[in-house]
């Protein structure tokens, strides 16, 4: 028994020993933590302050970096979060900005500064899905505040939340009542549901209080003009025109209910009307002209939109923009003489924009003066020499006059300059340089860069069809010109240029049937028909045996061949010996 019992105690005496190393293990663990705990804090502290410093001084990066390690020793340090967000945001870092706003604002939920910035980064990144929720808090902080409903709202209904963006607009009108912008969002959400007697029913409410803007006149006599009550808008608008004389918006509403009513004439005297009023600025004028030229639905006729082009360039005489427009509008209209002039008026004033340079010159390309591009081009170049575009043009000047060397070494030196991201211009400068090559006899050269655009882009029909041309007159790839020639007829049909192409490569051939459909179909479609398509009429004729008609065209080509100055030695030979001569 005594035995039993000692071996007990013994045992009892080493557990309480073990316990007693284990307490005293844990005591010192627990010390240990709440050490590392205080210089943590401590750390932390000097770190947070060190960060505000760097901050102040402008260190951004190095400031960002420190906060990021006080919120590592700290995570729950809502003015580091807070401080991170606003350093994020500046770095336009916006995805990490909302981390840390939201984060700082989870931590103290009651901070208005921190559910403030949230807003801000969110408004930054355009993230309207995420706006309601922040603004719900900032609602509950600040309930007195109606721009938070109204932002809210406006957030609902940019997110196509309508339901919920009408109901805040009820929430507004209890809370502080009914406003002109009320109705104006509660319009808008109905047009946007597609309620058009919604949205003209709170523009009717509106006007029948006599608010003191003509927006909502302009507005609704918009909805009348769109819903045929056009009657109803211009009784509307005669309205607006006593209460707000003069004013152009009225003006430029009744243009278009006139113009709803097939009433040019009418309209046209309310857009002069308009464009007279100083009350209407420069770029808004130019904007209603651009307007007017893409109005599918109510078109201007053509004579009054270059009338108010005119009228704007002698609003403001001195103004390049406003001749520059004017230029822009010609040019659509299909006047580039006129187009030109305005070009050149715009330049007289500020020969520093870049952008007149090239619209002057892609006009002086059109009407074919190249004298006037290589001499313009050559000024344009002396202000922006390394510009691709101004480049491209002058050797286009240069081409068209056949100086082949100068144009190769300006659209050489475009191509070196221009963007690799923008496509469409490098494929217009491999099927310029194609162009000039083959005229060069740089044949290889040639057919590199017709590739290399046709790489670019595989529905480039000018490279297709100036490759498969050039490939047939050297009777060299002809399977693979007859494929690029076809494609670009699909690419571009009824193109009397590609069609020729399809049929001098079919003649090559030696497929003279079809060569025959092909070249009738580019004649038909010419007006007039060429001396070269007359050539191959005549060629493709003798091909098959019928001569006298083969003479008639060559006879036809010769004859316009000599009144613009081409050489017609080889027409004479093949009418002289009544046969087709290489």
């Amino acid at each position: 028994m005594w035995r039993v019992i000692i071996k007990v105690s013994r045992v009892w005496v080493v557990a309480g020993s073990i316990w007693c190393a284990t307490g005293l293990v844990f005591a010192q663990e627990a010390a240990v933590q709440d050490t590392r705990k205080t210089e943590d804090s401590l750390s932390a502290k000097s770190l947070f302050d060190q960060g505000v410093r760097q901050k102040a001084a402008g260190q951004l990066a190095v400031a960002e970096k420190t906060f990021e390690r006080v919120v590592q020793l700290q995570p729950a340090n809502d003015e580091a979060h807070f401080q991170l967000a606003q350093l994020y945001m500046e770095g336009e870092d916006l995805t990490a900005a909302g981390r840390a706003a939201l984060r700082a604002a989870e931590l103290q939920p009651d901070n208005l500064s921190y559910w403030t910035i949230a807003l801000d980064i969110y408004r930054k990144a355009r993230n309207v899905k995420a706006m309601p929720v922040v603004l719900d808090e900032l609602i509950r902080l600040e309930p007195g505040n109606a721009s938070f409903y109204h932002e809210k709202a406006y957030a609902l209904f940019l997110d196509k939340r309508y339901g919920e963006a009408l109901t805040t607009c009820d929430t507004i009108s209890a809370r502080f009542g009914m406003t002109d912008d009320q109705h104006f969002t509660k319009h808008q959400i109905y047009l946007a549901q597609g309620d058009t007697n919604a949205a003209i029913n709170e523009l009717e409410v509106l006007v029948s209080k006599k608010p003191a803007e003509s927006r909502a006149y302009i507005l609704l006599a918009e909805l009348y003009t769109n819903t045929d009550e056009t009657k109803k808008a211009i009784a509307l608008l005669d309205e607006a025109t006593d209460i707000f004389p003069n004013a152009p918006l009225v003006l430029l509403g009744k243009a278009d209910a006139y113009l709803a009513m097939g009433k040019q004439r009418q309209a046209y005297g309310y857009l002069q009307e308009a464009f007279r009023s100083d009350s209407l600025g420069i770029d808004a004028k130019a904007g209603i002209l651009y307007s007017a030229l893409a109005n599918m639905r109510r078109p201007l006729a053509e004579t009054y939109i270059a009338g108010l082009a005119d009228l704007f360039a002698d609003t403001y005489p001195k103004e390049e923009k406003a001749h520059a427009v004017r230029g822009d509008i010609y040019m659509q209209l299909q006047r580039a003489e006129e187009a030109r002039g305005a070009y050149l008026d715009a330049l007289d004033i500020n020969r520093y924009i870049e952008g007149i340079w090239q619209q002057l010159l892609q006009v002086e390309l059109q009407l074919g003066r190249y004298d006037d591009v290589e001499t313009h081009g050559k000024e344009a170049l002396a202000l922006f020499p390394n510009q691709p575009l101004i480049l491209f043009f002058t050797g286009h000047g240069y081409l068209g006059n056949r100086r082949y060397e100068e144009a190769r070494t300006h659209l050489e030196s475009a191509l070196n300059r221009a963007d690799e991201e923008h496509t469409p211009l490098l494929t217009q400068l491999y099927s310029s340089l194609g162009d000039v090559y083959n005229a060069m006899d740089m044949h290889a050269e040639s057919d590199v860069a017709y590739e290399e655009a046709i790489a670019l882009d595989t529905t480039n029909a000018y490279a297709l069809n100036n490759y498969a041309y050039y490939l047939a007159l050297r009777k060299q790839k002809l399977t693979l010109a007859a494929e690029m020639s076809k494609r670009s007829n699909e690419l571009t049909p009824g193109n009397p240029s590609y069609q020729d192409t399809y049929a001098w490569v079919l003649f090559q051939q030696g497929n003279y049937e079809t060569a025959l459909e092909w070249i009738k179909k580019a004649i038909e479609g010419s007006d007039p028909a060429s001396e070269t398509l007359l050539e191959h009429y005549g060629d493709i004729l003798a091909k098959l045996g019928q001569t006298g008609k083969a003479v008639a065209q060559w006879k036809k080509a010769r004859a316009l061949s000599e009144s613009v100055g081409k050489d017609i030695d080889k027409l004479s030979r093949k009418i002289d010996v009544q046969q087709y001569v290489e």
